[in-house]
């Protein structure tokens, strides 16, 4: 057992430390700390850029390809109504962005504007994915041409290409009111997939499109085989060749 004057030494000892810590340790800390800065507008802090990359969350735009139009294209529903879509990929395998505006419009043959809409995209990681806009108002007009382009820049995020949705059989019905039957199964072991898009593009034999439908997944569970039902109220312009079917999260 320790003796009075061995502890007393002791309790000096935790003192002088305590005060150390107190009036060295401290103050340095703090002199050398640097509160994050991510937020600030500035590029500092190891960022790579203004609020981004080092130890920002968000990445930088300038270290990643922005997303590609591959195409558009716009068809009737019903007179005056239309449907349209743009087919975009992300070619960065490790970054999806969400939210991202972006502004479709449709053009008559003069080239004038028939119909503007605006809206937001979520960008998958590293895939091809469709932005739709249904219900189009186009009065007695025609459109021909549709455009569509992103307003921002991504402001990217890290992540992984997850495809836990895969195809199994599409059959392709033509005639004055085309449908589709699509079967899928949810490959995942653990993960459900919920509150998904589906769109179901069909190509003629120049692999032009000339379809396009969009139905909902509210939920399919891991290892589930689910049957999703496409229909057109207007009869293909040409013989369907080739179908292709993508999923993405709802808006």
């Amino acid at each position: 057992m320790a003796s009075w004057s061995t502890k007393r030494k002791y309790g000096y000892f935790a003192a002088a430390i305590g005060l150390l810590v107190i009036f060295v340790g401290i103050p340095t800390f703090f002199a050398l700390y640097e509160a994050p800065t991510c937020f600030d507008g500035r590029q500092n802090g190891g960022e790579r850029g203004v609020d981004c990359g080092g130890k920002c969350q968000r990445l930088c735009a300038a270290d990643f390809a922005p997303p590609r139009v591959l195409w558009t294209y716009s068809m009737r529903v019903v007179p005056g109504v239309y449907n349209a879509i743009a087919y975009v990929q992300n070619p960065n395998p490790s970054a999806e962005a969400s939210k991202l505006p972006y502004t479709m419009k449709l053009y008559d043959a003069e080239g004038i504007l028939v119909s503007q809409r605006t809206g937001t995209a979520y960008v998958p990681a590293g895939a091809r994915f469709p932005v739709f806009e249904g219900g189009i108002q186009t009065g007695s007009r025609v459109p021909t041409r549709t455009t569509f382009e992103f307003a921002d820049n991504p402001q990217w995020q890290p992540a992984e290409q997850i495809n836990i949705l895969s195809r199994l059989t599409v059959d392709v019905i033509e005639g004055p009111k085309p449908s589709a039957e699509a079967k899928i199964r949810n490959v995942s072991v653990n993960l459900s997939a919920i509150s998904m898009d589906a769109f179901l593009i069909l190509y003629d034999e120049t692999d032009n499109r000339i379809a396009f439908s969009k139905t909902v997944i509210d939920s399919i569970a891991p290892g589930e085989i689910k049957t999703l039902y496409f229909t057109w109220a207007e009869p293909f312009p040409r013989k369907v060749v080739r179908s292709e079917l993508l999923f993405v999260p709802s808006r």
